[in-house]
Order: C-alpha cells, then structure tokens, then sequence
C-alpha cells in the first residue's frame, strides 16, 4: 500500500511541474487509504478555466483523509469511471476550479457514483464551485462540507451542482458562500449559485444548509420531489429559486440582494412549468425597511398551487406577492389572518 500512494502522480510541492492526477486504485473490497497528504498544482491566483491540473483520480472503496489540495484545476478529487464506496472526509482546499469532479474519461462508460460521503471539508477560492455530481449517481451524503467562492468565479460557478440523473442525495449542513459571477455585462442575466440541482435529478434533500451573498440563487433547484428542512439563504438575488415541486420545512430567508444584470430579487421564486404543488410550513422572512423585494415571486409558465402553513414574515416594504404568468393558487394552512405576516401590501 504505502509502495502504491508515493509513487506516480503525486507533485511535490517544490518542483512546480504541471499536476498530474494521483491514480488511488483499491485491490479487491479492501480499502485504499489516502492520508495526510498534500496535492499541490500549478494554478496562479488570476487562472481561469482548469489551469492547474487534477490532484487525484479514484477508484472503489477508497478513503480520503486529512489531505490538503492547494492550486490545482477541475478536480482536486476526480471520479472517472464507475466508483463505488468512496469517503472524502477532514481535507482542505486552496484555489482551485473546482475540488471535486464527476467527469468520465471514456463518454461511452460514464461514472457513476454511489455509496459515497464528503464531510468536513472546507475550501476557498473556488473559481467555479466544490462539487459536481451526475450520471445516474446515488446514495450520497455531502455533509458539514463548507465553499466559499473566489473573487473571479466564472459563469455559471455554483457551489454545490447536481445534474445527469443524480438521485437520492443528501446535503446536511453544508455551506455555500459568495458565488458571484464576474465578467457579465448589466443588461444580462447573472448566475451564481449557492445549491443547484436540474430537472432529472430526483429524491434530494437539503438538511440546515446554508447559502450567502450569490449573484443568483442560494437555492437554485429544479429537482422532483425535492425536500428542504431549516435551510437558511441571506443575500442573495433570490434566496430560494424553485422549478419543480417539493416542501421547504421551516426555512429562512434573509435580505435579497441583486449585485448587478437583470431580474429582481426575492425570497422565494417559482419558475418554468411548475405545474404540481409547493408546502411550505413555516417559512421564515426577515427584511430591513426599504428593502422592497417581494416574499413570493411567480413566473411560472403554468399554475403555481402553494400551500404556506405557519408563516412567520418580517418585510414591511415588500409585497407578498409579485406574479408575472398565470394565477397561482394559494393555499392557506391555517388561515392567512392567523398567520404572522407583516408586509407593505399584498401585490
């Protein structure tokens, strides 16, 4: 084991090569472990793209511990072919792309992820996000995994991106903070995502996460069925962006923001053709006077109904609601009249 982790594919920090990816390979069920190393690569502070290289690739039932990834591209810890049993846990990361990566070298045989875990790692200075995650990837947990933007995030940068088929997925308490696009111009519309998830994505969860400051949406999800509980999202454009259907259980919106390009902020915003139902039980609002964006914006293509149970809403400049497309239907569990809302008005 220890003759198959020093050997090719690890950079040493002093020779500034181009990185190469580190190959972990798992014989047989046993486990491959890699611990308490550094993977160092090329990146300058003002890179773009995946300039840098990859750190290391990895295959079935490998465990990733306290390792540290500084100045590398697309992918810290890349996913190339089918896996199975990987843990990534109690790394660090340093200006890089992206830290870990779900891309398949061969297109013919995707790889797919299941029965994985990334937790406790913190990263900075991520020019596109933490993680990307797709095919028909399944049986994950993203847990008290933290991702803080750099200063040049690049388009459509996002934190945490789920996309392909990706299902049964759980985030718990991860973070995303200030995915910003730069380099737009202010007559387009500007990206940056803390959570993302796409329409064939389905069974997703999001456990008391957290997303700030993004150009665009804290929450930006398309997926079937989704199910949030005590997230909270505080400065961004619209803090929660919502496609498809699902239930938000006691989640928090705080000070939408937009930093620059079209499109007003929001608390919570329905899109595309929603079409089936949102619940929301008790969603929390919390707005300084002056601050106008509206609790519930609708542009959706086809009848929003959205049931809101227990509300607890503080945003006396605002509307309820601003609705551009048909007329929603609203449910109230229990009355509105019981419920605690304070706005400036109704629409």
């Amino acid at each position: 084991m220890a003759h198959l982790l020093s050997r090719r594919h690890m950079l040493a920090a002093a020779a500034l090569a181009p990185a190469a990816p580190f190959l972990a390979r798992a014989q047989g069920s046993a486990t491959t472990l890699v611990e308490n190393r550094s993977f160092i690569g090329t990146r300058s502070l003002d890179a773009t793209g995946g300039a840098g290289g990859e750190g290391l690739r990895v295959r079935s039932n490998t465990l990733i511990r306290r390792c540290q990834f500084l100045h590398l591209g697309n992918g810290g810890v890349r996913v190339n072919v089918p896996t199975v049993n990987l843990t990534v846990e109690e790394c660090n990361a340093y200006n890089m792309y992206r830290f870990f990566e779900d891309t398949a070298s061969v297109p013919a045989s995707p790889a797919v992820l299941s029965n994985f875990v990334l937790r406790r790692i913190a990263a900075h200075e991520l020019d596109h996000g933490l993680s990307r995650i797709r095919y028909y990837s399944s049986i994950g947990l993203i847990e008290d995994v933290v991702a803080h933007g750099s200063r040049q995030c690049d388009a459509y940068c996002v934190g945490f991106q789920l996309s392909g088929e990706a299902h049964h997925i759980t985030y718990r308490r991860a973070e995303a903070h200030g995915f910003q696009e730069t380099g737009r111009p202010e007559g387009a519309y500007w990206n940056g995502d803390g959570f993302s998830d796409e329409r064939g994505n389905w069974a997703i969860r999001y456990l008391s996460c957290l997303a700030t400051n993004c150009t665009d949406g804290g929450f930006d999800l398309k997926s079937a069925g989704m199910y949030l509980e005590g997230c909270i999202a505080r400065g961004n454009k619209r803090n929660f962006r919502l496609w498809s259907s699902g239930t938000l259980q006691g989640c928090r919106s705080e000070e939408p923001v937009s930093r620059g390009g079209i499109g007003r902020p929001a608390h919570f915003s329905f899109h595309g053709e929603v079409g089936r139902r949102f619940t929301l039980v008790n969603p929390q609002v919390r707005a300084s006077p002056g601050n106008d964006a509206p609790v519930f914006l609708i542009e959706t293509s086809v009848p929003l109904v959205l049931e809101i149970v227990d509300a607890d809403i503080y945003a006396p400049s605002a509307p309820l609601f601003a609705i551009d497309g048909p007329e929603p239907q609203i449910i109230w569990s229990s009355s509105r009249a019981r419920q605690r809302i304070r706005v400036a008005r109704e629409r």
